[in-house]
């Protein structure tokens, strides 16, 4: 009879023990501490997010904050104030995870662990610079940002930023390089829990030469109804290559002009080099020459047009060979309208000329005669009116010869469009005067070959043109920089040489 009573009793004993137990589960205590020891009893709130302060209540802590050790996991919280039953602490960002056990150790006498939730919100964005140049300092302030540079991303359309300190409410920065888009948004990312995006716009945005490094010789450019700048070259890339963009130093490719289908053929194993694009009378008409190297009195030049500028482009043939107009080398052609009539320049180290063109500008006016207007220095001219003046650019040396080409953009000037054209000097441009315009340096060799000027929303002017880079002389690369006038109404572009880095255009 008293075994089965023991058994009965131990039975019970069992059962109130398992219960005890299972009350314990409940408690988000992990052990129950060692009496003496600091002991952990609640924490409120239950769930905080890094950075604010939390009271955690138990017994045996003590009175000094300097003796007084607390942690979420590994990671050390700040103690605020202490006290024999109450502690407060402002709550750390462990990196492991949101889950996490406290600590209190009061010398080397460690509490029981207790569990708590770190809660990471979604960060918001309350104040911010909207503008800024790639590579400032700036401070995003805001909720929900943590205190640790590991957990915050923070994203510019794209491209991520440098974060240099995360304190609480406030984040600091370094804005990243431009990323092809002036007006974009922010948005940060604590933890992969993410923000609003908010729009910011770049200022003061740089672009580096070469623009584009593949080879793009004797550039062209004209500016669509739509805004996008259109771009055509010598053709290292087949076909003429058709180059777009939106500000003049960030360009894709569009296509060609001419497939081989389509390809003009008047000289059947000629390249078709230093096209001239222009809108005339609703039309996108490309000037082109066509040549062989060397073959100075087979060459000629020719016309397409299309009804977009990205083509296609339809030939519409040759306008006239060097030994039909008895001018020799008869490539790098440029079309100009003034005072209502039509004219085609063109000519290549053997004398500069002009004739006037049919209203549609698809061929010679009847009746018209050639007129040389620059001597045999010069080719690749371009003409651009200025107040009372016309600028004749030209190109002056050797353009393929690698590091040691010589080419350089010169100019002169004339009151009228068939010149004479004068050097500041006053010596013409029949005589071979000239005033350089860009020279070499030590990162660029080979510059010449302008585009048409641009001008920017600024009122500044631009020009494009081709260079060979000193470190990589395989093909003429696409160069970009601002164009300025001397007081006396000279052009200039600044050191005289290309540039390396500096302010770009700006375009809406």
């Amino acid at each position: 009879m008293k075994k089965y009573i023991s058994r009965c009793l131990l039975g019970i004993a069992t059962i109130v023990t398992l219960g005890h137990c299972s009350k314990d589960k409940k408690d988000k205590s992990i052990d129950n501490g060692v009496p003496g020891r600091p002991q952990i009893r609640l924490v409120q709130p239950a769930i905080a997010v890094p950075g604010d302060t939390i009271t955690i209540t138990g017994n045996n802590f003590g009175t000094s904050t300097g003796q007084l050790a607390v942690s979420f996991d590994n990671q050390d919280a700040a103690v605020v104030t202490a006290a024999d039953n109450q502690v407060k602490v402002i709550v750390p960002a462990p990196a492991e995870s949101e889950l996490v056990k406290i600590r209190v150790k009061l010398g080397d006498q460690p509490s029981n662990r207790f569990l708590f939730t770190i809660d990471y919100p979604h960060p918001k964005i309350k104040a911010y610079p909207v503008k800024a140049a790639a590579g400032d300092t700036i401070e995003i302030t805001g909720s929900g940002f943590g205190d640790k540079k590991s957990d915050v991303a923070i994203n510019f359309s794209g491209k991520a930023a440098t974060v240099i300190a995360v304190t609480g409410q406030k984040i600091q920065l370094i804005v990243p390089e431009y990323a092809g888009q002036k007006d974009g948004d922010i948005q940060v990312a604590v933890r992969q829990k993410t923000s609003d995006n908010v729009p910011f716009s770049y200022i003061n945005i740089q672009y580096s030469n070469p623009v584009v490094s593949r080879s793009l010789p004797d550039p062209t450019v004209i500016r669509s109804a739509d805004g996008w700048f259109y771009l055509y070259a010598t053709e290292d890339t087949r076909n003429i290559p058709v180059m777009r963009s939106q500000n003049l130093f960030e360009w894709t490719q569009a296509g060609t002009a001419f497939t081989d289908a389509t390809r003009p053929d008047f000289e059947p194993n000629g390249g078709l080099w230093a096209p001239s694009i222009h809108y005339i009378n609703g039309k996108y008409v490309l000037y082109y020459s066509m040549s062989v190297w060397g073959g100075e009195w087979t060459c000629g030049i020719g016309v397409a047009t299309a009804d977009q500028p990205g083509g296609p482009f339809t030939d519409k043939g040759k306008l006239f060979r060097s030994n039909e107009i008895d001018v020799q080398n008869s490539i790098d052609p440029y079309f100009i309208e003034d005072n209502g009539k039509k004219y085609l320049f063109w000519g290549s180290f053997r004398g500069i000329y002009m004739i006037e063109m049919s209203d549609d500008g698809l061929s010679i006016k009847p009746g018209a005669t050639k007129q040389q207007v620059a001597g045999t220095y010069f080719e690749g001219v371009y003409i651009y009116k200025k107040a009372n003046h016309y600028y004749m650019f030209a190109s002056i040396g050797s353009c393929c010869a690698g590091l040691n080409s010589t080419y350089q953009l010169v100019v002169g000037r004339s009151a009228n469009l068939a010149g004479p054209y004068v050097d500041k000097n006053g010596k013409t441009m029949m005589s071979n005067g000239y005033t350089l315009v860009i020279n070499k340096n030590a990162s660029f060799v080979g510059n010449g070959h302008c585009s048409q000027i641009v001008q920017d929303k600024k009122g500044s002017d631009w020009l494009l043109y081709h260079g060979i880079k000193t470190t990589d002389a395989s093909g003429r690369v696409l160069m970009l920089d601002q164009l300025h006038w001397d007081a006396g109404g000279w052009p200039f572009i600044t050191g005289g040489t290309p540039s390396l880095r500096t302010l770009a255009p700006v375009f809406d």
